[in-house]
């Protein structure tokens, strides 16, 4: 197994930890609706960067891309080196699913309960977007772009995605 030295191990400057602490930031904020909404949520909660593995309940915020520009800009646009950077970040929601036993079908009703927690994720990931637009001085952001959608069910987990564009400032 290898050994991952600790980054506060090396002298780092504070101005290369923006995209960790803009992780981080994305991370609590979903914390925090699912908490104000009493909606609990899987205990597993981490931020990564790539696609993470969906084999048990969880939260993870992952990077999916960096970009120059602000959210929605034109790629085709040329940009000032200076401007406005933007982030594509994935919200996973993770949670278990029912399986069918001995080769037989899932229950209607067993189904309808575990998409009642994909419809409520859905709902509060999509009806938060204020609380992602914010810069690191806790001032509004330049705009967002997301959509939601629900990964079909997969070996005793379904998986619900906030695909989320957001500046980093």
């Amino acid at each position: 197994m290898a050994t991952i030295p600790p980054v506060a191990n090396y002298p780092i400057s504070e101005d290369a930890f923006e995209l960790v602490n803009l992780l981080q930031r994305v991370l609590t904020q979903v914390g925090d609706v699912f908490a104000a909404n009493g909606v609990p949520l899987p205990t597993r909660q981490y931020w990564a960067v790539g696609t993470p593995a969906e084999d048990c309940a969880q939260v993870v915020v992952a990077l999916s891309q960096l970009y120059l520009g602000g959210p929605g800009d034109a790629a085709a646009e040329p940009q000032r080196c200076e401007g406005v950077r933007s982030a594509v970040v994935n919200v996973y929601i993770t949670r278990d699913y029912p399986i069918g036993e001995q080769g037989r079908a899932v229950a209607p009703e067993r189904i309808i309960e575990a998409s009642k927690w994909v419809a409520i994720d859905s709902w509060l990931l999509i009806s938060s977007l204020k609380g992602f637009d914010w810069s690191a001085f806790g001032t509004p952001g330049a705009g967002v772009i997301a959509t939601v959608n629900a990964l079909p069910p997969n070996g005793g987990v379904q998986t619900t995605v906030m695909n989320l564009t957001l500046a980093v400032m």
